[in-house]
């Protein structure tokens, strides 16, 4: 006994997998805007941390830690400059939710005005609308005064 399935059942059929297609679509489509703001805040962090800047670098670290964030970047501010912060690679998971990037730092000591050179490794995660800054460590090179111990 071969039995087809009924037109109702089939347009039902349709829709559900219509449905499920266009809920797999959404998600890549919030997946690529969620990256398509990684980048830009991540250069615009570091830039401003590499001058200090509190006002503007602070919304890129988690609002609980922002207070800590501010009294370590004045810290540093007297302890150490920055020659240069380049990004060198910008990894993110599969869900787009978190993200490693790589940065080459130059700094120099107050105190001893020798340039050091240290490659630092930091995590990236989205939350609700933003990506924030939550932790760093170093990977090669000297241990940075102050910034980036978490």
């Amino acid at each position: 006994m071969n039995r087809r399935p009924s037109p109702l059942a089939l347009t039902i059929l349709r829709l559900a997998v219509l449905a499920g297609l266009l809920t797999a679509c959404a998600g890549g489509m919030k997946n690529k805007e969620t990256l398509g703001s990684l980048e830009p805040s991540v250069m615009q962090f570091y830039e401003q941390l590499r001058w200090f800047n509190g006002e503007i670098s602070k919304d890129y670290v988690p609002p609980a830690f922002r207070s800590a964030y501010l009294d370590s970047l004045d810290v540093a501010e007297r302890q150490l400059s920055f020659n240069s912060i380049t990004v060198v690679r910008i990894t993110p998971d599969k869900t787009a939710k978190k993200a490693v990037v790589r940065l080459r730092v130059s700094w120099t000591a107050k105190d001893d005005n020798i340039l050091q050179d240290t490659l630092l490794e930091t995590t990236w995660e989205y939350h609700g609308s933003a990506w924030f800054h939550t932790k760093g460590k170093v990977v090669d090179g000297p241990r940075i005064p102050v910034l980036f111990e978490k």
